[in-house]
This record gives C-alpha cells, structure tokens and sequence, in this order.
C-alpha cells in the first residue's frame, strides 16, 4: 500500500463505531434504480446511518426532493422531482447528512415511468424493478399490434447487480420471436427488438442467464420505444474541437455532434443520446489528445493521429499511410476488444514498397495489438493494415488505432476512496499515487467541485515522486456535499490529465464514473491534532526525528487517544519461512515509522512522539503525517479520528565517502609493502553506527578487502592486501564505496569513488595448517544430533578427501559442536580464525543454507555486528529462516567452494556451532569446513578426492 491507513478508512475516512458524534450514511440498495427526468420519482434508500439531514446527490441539480414521512435509521423515503432536460443515461447516486457522504449507486435516468415488477404491464413504454435471485424466471405480459415496433432491455449489471439477464418475447401463439442473453454491447445485459407480428397478448420472460444469481440482484425491465446506441464512430474526439458520431448497434436515426471545444483533459466520457425517447447507457468515447480521423486518413496525415472505422465487409485488411520521421519510435495501440468489439484484429506494418516491417495478433492481457515500432532511417512512409484474424466482419466489428510517439510524456494518478469527508474546522489526509512514463518533473494536483471553503493542500508533488499525501481542509463555517474532480497537470503544459478514484459499479463499460468522488463537510470532529517536528527540511536514514504533539479536545473527547504514522513510504517487504513455505510479510524494522505504540491517556493534550527513520530510505522526498484516533472506554473500537497537516521531508543519506588523495593505489598480493587508500567519512548528525568501507566490483574469486570504523570514527586507511596468487596487473571497474550494516536489509551505501586499481605479485607468506571443522571426520556427522532432517556419509558425492555429509531437509545442526568455541576476530591471534571456507552442492529444491550458532544463539543478535545475520544461503527463494546473507541466486547443481570473510559479514563473535540446512528439495551435500586465519592457510587444506 501506499500509506499504512486501511482503505476503509481511506474510503470512509471516518467509519466510526456507534457513538455521539456520528457516523458517515452508507446505502446499500436505491427503489426504483432509477429517477423520470421531467417527473416526480418516490425513492426509498435503504442503508445505515440515514437520518433527517439526507439529501440524494447526483452530477446534476435536482429540481425538488423532499422527504415523504419520517426518515428511520436505515430506510428514507423521498419524492424527487428532475429538471426536463437532464440527459438520460446512468449515473452514480450519493446520499449525504451532516456527517459525511455515502459511496455511489447507479441509477438509470430516462422519461420512463418506473413500478414494481407486475404480471401485466397496463401502457407502453414502461419500466418496471424488482429482484430475480436463483433459477426464478419472472414473467409479464402487455398488449401490441401487429407492425408495433418494440424494444425491451434490462438493466442488471450496469446497476451493480450480480444478475446476468436473458430476456425472451413470446407472440400471441407463444412462439418466441426475440430474445437476448447478456451482451458486451449493453453492458453484460439483455436488449432485443421485434416488428410485433399481430395483434394480441405477448409475453416477456426473464431469467437469470445460469438460473443462479445470488446477492443483489436489482433488474430494470424496461419496454417499448426508446432509442438507445451501443457505440459510436469514431470513438474518440479530439479535445478542443466539435466532432459528429455515428451510432452503432442503435436504433436511432442519424447521428449527432459532440462539442469538446471546452474541455481540456483527455480521457473518456459518455456521448449524450438526443431526444426525449433516449433511454439506456451512453454511448463511450474517448476524450482524445491527437487528431482524429473515421474511415479513412488524408493525404498529408502525420503521427500523432487516430482512426476509428469497422473491419470491412468482405473481411479484407484495410490500409492507412502517414508520414513518419526517420529513427523515431513509435507506439501503435488498436482499440477493439477492450471496447466491446467483437474483433480480434491484427496488425501490421509495410513500408511504401509493401514489404512487411513488423506484425501483432495479441498483447498479453487482450486481444488487441500493441506495437513498439522504430522507424528504420530510409523511411518517411509508413502503411498500417487492419484486418480481423478470421475475416469477420460486421456493424460490431469496429476499432480505433492510434498512432503516437512512444517517448510522450505520461503522468496517471489516482486515489483508492470513492468518498471524502471533511470535519468542519479541521482536515483530512488522503494518498494519491502518480505512475510516471517519459516525465520526471513536477505536478500539479488541481481540483474542481469542492464545496464552497472546502481547500487542498499538497497538490504540488515535486520531480520524481511518485506518492504524496493530499490535505483537505474546511473552516469552522463550511457546509456542503456533491461530487469533485481532481487532474494532474504537468509543470511544463506537456499533458493534463484526470485522477482516477476507486471504481464504482458499471466503471468497467462506464470508466468515466472514476473520475468523481463524492465530498461533504462534515460535522466538527470531538479533536484536533497539531504536531511540529524538528524545523529542519531533511530526514537522516538510521535516525530518529522528535515531534512534540499537542491535541485540542472538545467536550466528552476525554477518552484515551493513540496515534498513528501516515507516509508516502510504501511498505517493505522480505521473505521469510513459514512451516516450510515461502512467505512475504512486512518489514518493518525498514518502514518509516512510530517508536513503540504512542497514546495519550484520557485528558493528556501533550506528547513527544519518536519516528524512526531507517537507515536504508532512499534519497528523496517524504510526505509525513500522525492520525489520531479517539477510542472508546473499552479500547476496542475508535470513535473519532483526526488527522494533521503534512509535513514534506528531504531524506539524505547518512553518510558520505571522500577519499585523500588520488583514486588510485597498488595492491599486493602475498607479503610485501602494499598501497593503501585514505580517506574520512562525513557523517550525517545522529547517525553512530559502525561503517564498513571495502572494495567493489572485483572479480569474484577475490575476497574485497576492508576496514571497518567505529561508531565513533570518521577517518580511514585500507590496505589493499590480497591473497598471495591472486592475478597481477590492472583491475577495472573498482569502485571504493562505504556501508553500513553490510549484507543486511537495512544495509545502506554511500557514493561511490572509482578507483584504478593494479595488483602487484608478492612473496610468498607462511601459510599456517586451518582448523578442519569437517574433512573427513565421521565424528562430526555423528555429533549433527538435532533438526528433523538426517545426516549421513556420502563417499560417491563428494568434493575433497574420501566422503562428504549428505543431509535431507529440513536441516541437521549442534549449536555446541566439540572443538569449536573458537573466536572470529578482525586480526586474529594464535587460536582465532577470520575465514571460513566450504563447498556444497544441492539436489532439488531451491535453497540451501548454511547457519552459524554464535555466541550461543542462531541468526541475528548477540555481540556481532549490527543487524548481521549469521546465515548464508544460495538460491532464488530469498532470505531463510527469517535473515541470511545471498551468496547466490542459484543453486549450487554441482560442488562450489564458497570463502567468506566471518569479520567483514558478521563482525567478532565467538562460532560455536554448524547447521547444515537443505531446507527442501532432495538433499544437499556440504564437504571441506575449514577456518583460516588468512586466505594463505586453505593452501593446505585438502583438495584431492582419495
């Protein structure tokens, strides 16, 4: 997620258990679904939280609406009176009190009466409602005449209804001459047309398409002669401009104009059907941003551009040719599927000489092609041919292919909440998310509709950030609800575009219906929140920040209070073993976030809260804010909540690397006068955490030398030694870099210096016997006592000497292995040791690991270095056993021999025992243990199998 804030709470912002200072309306079911433009309509709104200050709210003004007896806590009834020339179509309705704004149903809008569901149906046209869960077939009759034109529709799914209609119409001899299963054009509902072929008593039956709807299951009938349109063409306009639509899969007469001089924000819409008898879904039409062309191009088009047609009659490809610049890249997108469109188009492109320069059938998620095209730099002509698959044509076989520079900018945001409300006299602090394409620069959150005094904060989000936290505040005085809009506009003028928002029912045929939310002003909140963190800008990784809180309460917010952290910060995760499963979970201990639970106890006002900044927060802007949730006597449940104002932090990274000197030095490798490399680490106030500064980028035989600083040290010297035989000469790509926390989570880096690095032979030291931990000591398997694995002697498999350990999972392990209780040290004195060497191999499975019992215990803790985990795996599973260090992102198939240095991965400690852990799989096999002061001492080591 984007912020730790369910998004209930998002959504409803302030769902609030049962208590004096109320609770935001929720509707669950609207009677009839929908209201007679021109009419008076009696709604009953069935739901929770219903009171006396209800009032219906649609993106339209309503004429009248009044309450028709006394409104009950979870059914209002009202008479509703709209304007004439409201446009028909379906529409979200909201309901709002004084306590906030309810997410949206739809409802149909029309100049059809609407009644209960009745065996009869007395005059034409008429809409009836009810409900049709199960195998229950519904049925009703009225009279025609012969060569009455007729239409009956239902309305099911695009109301949220879970119904899947068929409707069938049977003639007076009770033959069936039409009927419908569910529709792509309609929305998944039922809609089919007769010419009535006598005189006499039809009948309509309905039914669920599978005989099994279940939970809601609202229907509109609708009956008689209205005019709808499944589609138009083209099927976008140009903003800015006028464009005339043609229906299709309509029955209406002649197309109209649609005028988008005005708008400027590209996206969708619906196109209004004209005349009174209009009844149904509106058409769907892009809002577009390229010119925009039907059936055919003209003669000097040029990308960017777009064309809507339908697939020829006789199924033949058809072409289109526009100029192109040479080299540049170009995206093809055709529309047809994801539209509704029966189609299954493909694509392809030619030069002027008609020889085929790239084709596409299918993009993964659809059957419409996608293309990524760079013009070759011989071409300024470019042909593209549409065609159906199967040479299927059709009034429903219609596309649009649009045709655009692939490096156009791209910003889209959105906010997972259908809802807002806002306190009078405070705010409320939401999440917005920008999913960036070609545009790294600032954007800028506008809105439209907010209730009078109703203001956001925050909506200029700065270069780069993809998360940032929206306020939006009332005064004291602020009253008001309705629906609001927000779009996202680039600094530079390069595109504007509309926020998105959760989607409500029908958003899938109708995604116009995500870019309103519903807002209210809501009543005055029972507390308020204020919080001043420390005046600087920035935030340090692996320090903490001190914010004092001051809570205002009003009367009866005497209740305990607890604070929560909101961020831009998305939450962490790692992989951990779970009864010997993979699992993600969260890390926490890498979230910007709370020291331990904050709460202030009834009537406290004042607290110090301390936030937690981890060491590993990339570079980059944060927006912080605390939430406060006033709860009940018993703890359980909140009764209030309360945000603050945000506050936006610069996050650095903690500390820097500066080297004295030139970056380039002579290693050593063997015994001899060697180079070194000096420098100082600048540290960020607060931050006292050890620092490893080492070597990367070397080949990976080499194990990178290293010099680890105290917490309180900032200048360095590393000598580049390496083992005697390591390859003379240049080294390149070394980078000198700083970390902290090394192979850990939380690990994090500082800039990095390249360095020219070149490697001198030296003589040779006097390399000292390793201590063998295994070699070919049967004891040692023996003493591998614990674990619910098994441990035996393999002499087949094996890397060195005459057998090996084979172990099957999970693992097999001592924590005191006799003969070890030796030290691990940085300069390691007669009976020490600093490197670990072994070899293994793994059958099956993706894991293996090898675990260190240090100190007494397992993985991380103890007297090692700060968060060092004590554990080395290979393989693509992730981290086992809650923390261990990656050594590879595969297996080992066959036998590897790893060195690592215990020092530089895990700090001093005292190596107490082994576990040798499969984890899954079949087995795996561990051979030559040993542990050396330096390098030069696994020069003795056996390596010869016997």
């Amino acid at each position: 997620m984007l912020v730790r804030i369910s998004l209930a709470a998002c959504a409803g912002w302030l769902l609030l258990a049962s208590s004096s200072f109320g609770a935001p309306p929720i509707i669950t079911r609207v009677s009839p679904p929908a209201l007679q433009a021109g009419g008076s309509t009696k709604v009953i709104v069935e739901g929770s939280n219903l009171n006396d200050t209800l009032r219906l709210v649609v993106p339209f003004a309503i004429t009248e609406q009044k309450f028709v007896g006394k409104p009950v806590g979870n059914r209002v009834e009202l008479e509703v009176n709209l304007p004439a020339d409201v446009a028909a179509g379906l529409v979200p309705l909201r309901v709002a009190t004084d306590d906030g704004i309810s997410s949206a149903l739809i409802v149909s809008i029309d100049k059809l009466a609407t009644i209960p569901f009745a065996p009869k149906i007395e005059t034409l046209p008429l809409a009836m409602y009810g409900d049709l869960p199960g195998a229950q077939v519904l049925k009703t009759s009225f009279t025609g005449k012969k060569d009455q034109p007729l239409v009956v529709e239902v309305e099911a799914q695009r109301l949220g209804s879970s119904l899947r209609p068929t409707v069938r119409l049977y003639d007076p001899r009770g033959r069936q001459i039409a009927w419908s299963p569910p529709r792509d054009e309609a929305g998944g509902d039922a809609r089919c047309e007769a010419k009535l072929p006598l005189d006499g008593v039809y009948e309509i039956e309905l039914h669920d398409h599978l005989y099994k709807a279940q939970g809601l299951t609202t229907f509109r009938l609708k009956v008689g002669s209205f005019t709808y349109a499944g589609t138009v063409l083209p099927l976008a306009v140009q903003l800015g401009t006028k464009g005339q639509v043609e229906p299709l899969l309509t029955n209406a007469a002649q197309g109209w104009e649609v005028d988008l001089s005005a708008t400027t924000l590209r996206g969708e819409m619906g196109a209004r059907i004209p005349g009174d008898a209009a009844s149904g879904a509106q058409p769907r039409l892009i809002i577009s941003d390229v010119a925009e062309f039907k059936d055919k191009l003209p003669e000097n088009a040029a990308v960017p551009l777009a064309i809507s047609a339908r697939a020829s009659d006789d199924g033949k490809e058809q072409t289109y040719r526009f100029a192109v610049a040479p080299g540049k890249k170009l995206r093809f997108d055709v529309l047809g599927h994801r539209f509704g469109s029966p189609i299954d188009a493909v694509l392809t492109l030619r030069n002027e000489k008609g020889e085929q320069l790239a084709t596409n059938d299918d993009r993964p998620d659809s059957r419409d092609p996608f293309l990524e095209f760079a013009v070759p730099g011989n071409v300024t002509t470019l042909v593209a041919a549409v065609k159906d698959m199967h040479d299927r044509s059709g009034p429903d076989y219609f596309y649009r292919l649009e045709v655009r520079e692939a490096d156009q900018p791209e910003v889209s945001g959105s906010l997972d909440l259908t809802a807002v409300h806002v306190p009078a006299g405070g705010n409320v602090v939401l999440p917005i998310q920008l999913s960036r394409q070609n545009y790294s620069g600032q954007v800028v959150i506008e809105p439209q509709g907010l209730p009078a005094g109703v203001a956001l904060a925050g909506g200029v989000i700065p270069p780069g950030v993809t998360q940032a936290l929206l306020t939006f505040s009332a005064p004291a005085e602020a009253t008001g609800s309705g629906t609001f809009s927000l779009a996202a506009r680039a600094e530079d003028g390069s595109f504007a575009r509309r926020v998105l928002f959760a989607a409500p029912p029908a958003a899938k045929t109708m995604p116009w219906l995500r870019y309103e939310a519903g807002v209210a002003v809501s009543k005055p909140q029972p507390l308020q929140i204020a919080w001043q963190p420390n005046p600087s800008a920035e935030i340090v990784g692996g320090t903490k920040l001190i914010a004092p809180v001051t809570l205002t309460r009003q009367a009866g917010a005497t209740g305990n209070v607890r604070l929560k952290l909101l961020t831009t910060q998305p939450m962490p995760k790692k992989k951990i073993k779970e009864k010997n499963q993979d699992k993600e979970v969260d890390d926490i201990d890498r979230a910007i976030r709370l020291e331990g639970a904050p709460t202030l106890m009834a009537d406290a006002t004042q607290l110090d809260v301390v936030i937690h900044i981890p060491a590993d927060l990339p570079p980059g802007q944060w927006d912080l804010a605390l939430e406060a949730e006033l709860l009940s006597a018993d703890g359980k449940s909140v009764i209030a909540k309360a945000a603050s104002t945000v506050h936006r932090f610069n996050s650095v990274l903690p500390f820097k690397l500066q080297l004295a000197g030139e970056a380039k030095a002579e290693g050593r490798a063997g015994l001899g006068e060697t180079g070194f490399l000096a420098g100082k680490i600048e540290r960020a106030a607060g931050f006292e955490k050890p620092i490893t500064v080492m070597l990367t980028g070397l080949p990976k035989e080499i194990i990178a030398p290293t010099v680890v600083l105290a917490a309180n040290q900032s200048e360095f010297s590393l000598p580049l030694k390496f083992p005697f035989g390591t390859k003379a000469g240049e080294v390149k790509n070394v980078k000198l870099v700083a970390v902290s926390e090394p192979g850990t989570p939380a690990a994090v880096r500082s800039n990095e210096i390249a360095v020219a690095l070149n490697i001198v032979a030296g003589e040779k030291p006097t390399a000292e016997a390793p201590l063998a931990i295994f070699d070919e000591n049967e004891a040692f398997i023996a003493a591998l006592s614990e674990g619910d694995g098994m441990a035996s002697v393999d002499a087949v498999e094996r890397y060195s000497g005459k057998i090996a350990v084979k172990v099957t999972p999970n693992q097999k392990f001592n924590p005191q292995l006799p003969g070890l209780g030796v030290k691990i040290r940085e300069n390691p004195g007669p009976g020490e040791y600093r490197y670990l060497r072994f070899a293994w191999k793994k059958k099956g499975g993706d894991t293996v690991v090898l675990q260190l019992n240090h100190d007494g215990q397992w993985g991380p803790g103890g007297s090692g270095r700060e968060g060092a985990k004590f554990r080395y795996h290979a393989g693509p599973s992730g981290e086992q056993y809650t923390a261990s260090l990656e050594l590879s992102n595969k297996i080992p198939n066959d036998f590897e021999v790893v060195t690592r240095d215990l020092f530089a991965d895990f700090g001093e400690f005292t190596l107490n025992g082994i576990s040798l852990s499969p984890v899954n799989g079949s087995y795996a096999v561990f051979d030559h243990l040993y542990l050396g002061r330096s390098q030069e001492d696994f020069s003795l080591a056996k390596t010869e199998k016997e």
